[in-house]
């Protein structure tokens, strides 16, 4: 991908405040054209617009949760990664996603801007 060229992100997270924090500081931190989303049915509407990666809620307040939204992105899109963000401690869910194909969970409290900027990164180069 051309370093020029923006790194489109769609981020499908139902805490409008915590979305505008991640698409502020995503935008400071590097070019990236951020969508945000407060459903997955929402999301699902634009995926073909063919974001280069996906950052998906676990857990969705409205509609579809995000397990289900992942499932039905990860069919009709499986080469777009997506990561799965979540406030879930639970190992469990951790190994769930990663077995259904996310390319990483990653727990909100636990990480950082710089972190998940990396993580982006990474997954759009393919590694």
């Amino acid at each position: 991908m051309n370093h020029q060229t923006a790194i489109s992100i769609f981020i499908v997270e139902d805490n409008f405040l915590y979305t505008y924090m991640l698409e502020s500081a995503l935008k400071e931190h590097g070019n990236f054209k951020v969508t945000a989303f407060a459903t997955g049915e929402e999301c699902l509407e634009l995926l073909d617009n063919n974001p280069d990666i996906i950052i998906l809620d676990h857990l969705l307040g409205k509609g579809m949760n995000g397990l289900a939204t992942f499932k039905i992105i990860h069919s009709r899109k499986p080469k777009i990664p997506i990561i799965i963000l979540s406030c879930q401690t639970d190992a469990q869910v951790a190994i769930d996603t990663m077995k259904a194909g996310a390319y990483d969970y990653i727990q909100k409290q636990n990480y950082s801007i710089g972190e998940l900027e990396k993580t982006l990164l990474k997954a759009i180069r393919g590694n």
